[in-house]
């Protein structure tokens, strides 16, 4: 923010009444700043306040729901104005790509069919909404569409390695003929 003090000519310097005046005024400067700045910043979408995004639903004819999260809110209205444009595959996944969904659209043309694959760790119940959303407004009547999200669970097993030995000894003992003494 600007101060006052510095736009104050040099052949006020050292005048009390003017510092104090200038100190006084810079409050209702800073607050008058403050209120053009966010009046600017309504008129874009992404650095809208609650109050901006509720001009900009009211615009649109979208019903305002504050019990919605700001950023929920912000892609209503992107979604909403979105120009015109054909709609292809291509188009499609950029579209979720610029929306900051992390899924993988797969289609399958014959059964006109659109798969989304996601992780559960990378994509949050609000950007599958936004998703859901997304293919409702774009994807043609006669086609359908999946969402799967997967996820990923470790169970720590111990792994146990050793080695068994039996071992397992037979003895066999041959008879030896003995010599019965003195006869020869």
């Amino acid at each position: 923010m600007s101060k006052l003090q510095d736009f104050k000519p040099n052949y006020y310097d050292g005048i009390l009444e003017m510092d104090a005046l200038l100190d006084a005024e810079q409050l209702a400067f800073d607050q008058a700043t403050a209120a053009i700045n966010r009046l600017l910043l309504n008129r874009f979408v992404m650095k809208a306040d609650s109050d901006g995004l509720s001009l900009l639903e009211s615009e649109l004819g979208i019903e305002t729901d504050l019990t919605q999260p700001l950023e929920s809110r912000r892609y209503d209205i992107l979604f909403r104005m979105l120009p015109p444009h054909p709609i292809t595959f291509k188009y499609l996944k950029d579209l979720v790509k610029s929306f900051d969904i992390s899924a993988s659209l797969q289609r399958d043309v014959l059964r006109q069919a659109i798969t989304s694959y996601s992780r559960q760790d990378s994509v949050t119940t609000e950007q599958l909404r936004r998703l859901r959303y997304l293919l409702n407004v774009y994807l043609p009547g006669n086609m359908t569409y999946r969402l799967i999200t997967t996820g990923g669970v470790e169970i720590p097993q111990p792994h146990n390695l050793g080695m068994a030995v039996d071992v397992h000894i037979e003895t066999v003992v041959m008879p030896q003929p003995v010599e019965l003494g003195g006869s020869s």
